[in-house]
C-alpha cells in the first residue's frame, strides 16, 4: 500500500525564475533559503512518487470545457513557460490512476487526462523541489482563476478523498503531495466572466487552445518587461501572515476560508489556497514548519507550510 510521507505547500511566481535572488537580502532571498532547506528535507523523505495540486493560468485548460479539478493518470509534459521544465516527466504508472479511480469511488467527477500539458503553476515547485525532474509525478490541476471555482471546503474534501485513495491503493509507494499556489496576489484575469477584459482575452480563454504557443512569448515579455521596471506587485503581508498562523494551529481552517472574504483582501490570486486545502486534507496532520516573506518585486507574498513523518523536519 501507499503512504503520504509528507505535505509541502509553497508559492509559486513567474518572477522567482525572471528575476530570482542573487542574494539572501535581496527580495526573495529568504524566501529562496527556506525553500532550499525545504528541497533537502524532500530529499530526505525518499518519494517515490511527488502528487502536485496547482492552477492552470489558461495554458491548458480552457473555457471550452473548464473542469474544477483534473487529474493527469497518463502522459504528462510542462509547457515550459517562465523557464521552468519543458516536455516530458516521468509518470507515476498505475499510482496515478488508482488515484483516480479511488477519488471517483468516493464521490468525485474529476476530469481525467492521458496527455496533461502542466504550466509554471505546477512544474516550478515541482522543479524547485526535486531539481533533477526524477521523480514520477502525478499532476492534480485544481481550478483557482477560472469562474465557477470549487469552494474551498469542496477542494480540501477532495483532497482528502485523494489521500484516501492513495492510502487504499494497491501500488507500494511514499508519496509527498504539494500544494503549488498563493498567496496573496493580484494577477491580470483569466476569468472569462471579468466585463473588464478585453474580447480579445476572453475569446483566447474560450478559444484559446491551439494559439498558446503563438502567444507564450508576448505574455513572457510583458512579465520580463515588469521584472525589469520599477513597477512592484500588491502584497497583504498581514493577511499572509495571519493565514500561516491559523493553519499552523488549525490546518483545517483551510477548507473553511470564504473565497469572496479571501479575494477581497489579498486579491484573486490568494484564491490558489484552494491548492493548499487540497494537499493538506490528502495529508491529513498538522502543518509544523512554515515561512514567510513579502515580495512585491515578485508581485507575490511568498509562503510556505510543511510536515512531514520526518522528525528532523518537523523540528527544523
Amino acid at each position: 500500500m501507499a503512504t503520504v510521507v509528507g505535505c509541502e505547500n509553497l508559492s509559486h511566481s513567474p518572477f522567482w525564475n525572471i528575476a530570482p535572488a542573487g542574494t539572501p537580502e535581496e527580495p526573495g532571498g529568504h524566501f529562496t533559503e527556506s525553500v532550499d532547506r525545504l528541497r533537502v528535507a524532500a530529499a530526505a523523505l525518499a518519494p517515490d512518487v511527488v502528487v502536485v495540486f496547482g492552477p492552470d493560468h489558461a495554458r491548458n485548460l480552457f473555457y471550452d470545457c473548464m473542469p474544477p479539478f483534473c487529474i493527469g493518470i497518463g502522459g504528462v509534459h510542462g509547457i515550459g513557460d517562465y523557464r521552468t521544465p519543458q516536455g516530458d516527466l516521468p509518470q507515476a504508472g498505475p499510482l496515478a490512476r488508482e488515484i483516480f479511480e479511488g477519488v471517483t469511488a468516493r464521490g468525485f467527477d474529476p476530469a481525467v487526462s492521458l496527455d496533461l500539458g502542466i504550466d509554471h503553476g505546477l512544474t516550478q515547485v515541482y522543479a524547485k523541489l526535486f531539481p533533477a525532474l526524477d521523480v514520477p509525478i502525478v499532476p492534480i490541476i485544481v481550478n483557482s482563476g477560472c469562474p465557477p471555482l470549487p469552494s474551498f471546503r469542496r477542494c480540501f474534501d477532495f483532497g482528502h478523498a485523494v489521500g484516501q485513495a492513495i492510502r487504499g491503493a494497491a501500488t507500494a509507494a511514499r508519496v509527498l503531495v504539494v500544494g503549488s499556489g498563493g498567496l496573496s496576489h493580484w494577477p491580470a484575469s483569466i476569468s472569462a466572466e471579468d466585463p473588464s477584459i478585453t474580447p480579445e482575452w476572453r475569446d483566447f480563454l474560450i478559444h484559446g487552445r491551439s494559439r498558446v504557443a503563438e502567444l507564450e512569448p508576448i505574455r513572457e515579455a510583458r512579465a520580463r518587461a515588469l521584472a525589469a521596471g520599477e513597477s512592484t506587485g500588491q502584497v497583504n503581508a498581514a493577511w499572509d501572515r495571519a493565514l500561516l498562523d491559523r493553519i499552523s494551529l488549525d490546518p483545517a481552517v483551510l477548507g473553511r476560508l470564504d473565497a469572496e472574504d479571501v479575494e477581497g483582501l489579498a486579491g484573486p490570486g490568494a484564491l490558489e489556497v484552494r491548492t493548499w486545502a487540497a494537499a493538506t486534507a490528502a495529508w491529513g496532520g498538522s502543518l509544523e514548519w512554515t515561512a514567510y516573506e513579502p515580495v512585491p518585486d515578485w508581485i507575490t507574498g511568498m509562503g510556505m507550510a510543511s510536515s512531514s513523518n520526518d522528525a528532523e523536519m518537523s523540528s527544523t
